[in-house]
């Protein structure tokens, strides 16, 4: 004998299999929604990553230009700075949480404005605004 579920097809009645392929279809929506934003923060975290590298190069050809200072020397001050956090792992870790100069909420790293009140970031440094 046949078996109906074997082949995908449900022996419940219609309104049933209407509903449960109505929310795998919200779900399969969802997900795909998901996964444009997860995109779009790849895309963002890359852009960010180019500009930071663009800064740095043009510093560091610009300070050897300018002074005596060698590879050696940015060595040793990538590792005196990462050190600043406590640990030797490989990252500058900001200390501290960002408060708006307007309405003293917490902001978040990757706005230019605050979420909450619109005033604009100030920039303590030039790596702020790439």
């Amino acid at each position: 004998m046949l078996d109906s579920a074997m082949f995908g097809y449900s022996t419940h009645s219609g309104s049933s299999s209407s509903g449960e392929s109505q929310r795998r279809m919200k779900d399969k929506v969802r997900e795909a929604g998901a996964s444009r934003r997860t995109q779009r923060d790849v895309q963002f975290l890359e852009d960010r990553f180019e500009r930071l590298s663009l800064v740095c190069m043009a510093m560091w050809s610009l300070l050897q230009d300018k002074t005596n200072l060698t590879e050696q020397d940015l060595l040793d001050r990538v590792q005196t700075i990462d050190l600043m956090d406590g640990q030797a792992d490989g990252k500058a870790t900001k200390v501290g949480v960002v408060k708006c100069h307007k309405c003293s909420r917490p902001m978040s790293e990757r706005h230019m404005r605050c979420i909450y009140c619109g005033a604009e970031k100030r920039a303590s440094s030039a790596f702020d605004r790439v």
